[in-house]
């Protein structure tokens, strides 16, 4: 009896904490943007430094060759138009990628 109490509350343990993440990443958004002035390394290094101490931002990954920014954040934190300031305010004008845009329709 006390085997089946040990396992039925650990089978409960593991369908709380499974439905906790389920919850936890139904509240991460992606965007991808296009960047201007993204010249070389030295602003790829200045976007991946300042851009993750926006509030709710959990990944930048940048790609130089296209001049785009893929941005993982949390949409109960943040949202699209206040990551687009954040880059304007670093001197880089952003904004949701064309190629991002055409997916969705």
């Amino acid at each position: 009896m006390k085997k089946i109490l040990i396992i039925a509350l650990s089978l409960l343990t593991l369908a709380f904490t499974a439905n906790a993440q389920d919850k936890k990443n139904s509240k991460i958004s992606e965007v991808k943007l296009d960047v201007s002035n993204m010249h070389g390394d030295h602003c790829k290094q200045r976007i991946e430094k300042n851009i993750p101490f926006e509030k709710g931002i959990k990944d930048v990954e940048v790609n130089l060759k296209d001049n785009t920014v893929t941005v993982k954040y949390d949409n109960t934190k943040t949202d699209v138009e206040k990551i687009i300031e954040r880059f304007e305010k670093l001197g880089y004008p952003a904004g949701v990628s064309k190629s991002a845009e055409a997916k969705k329709e």
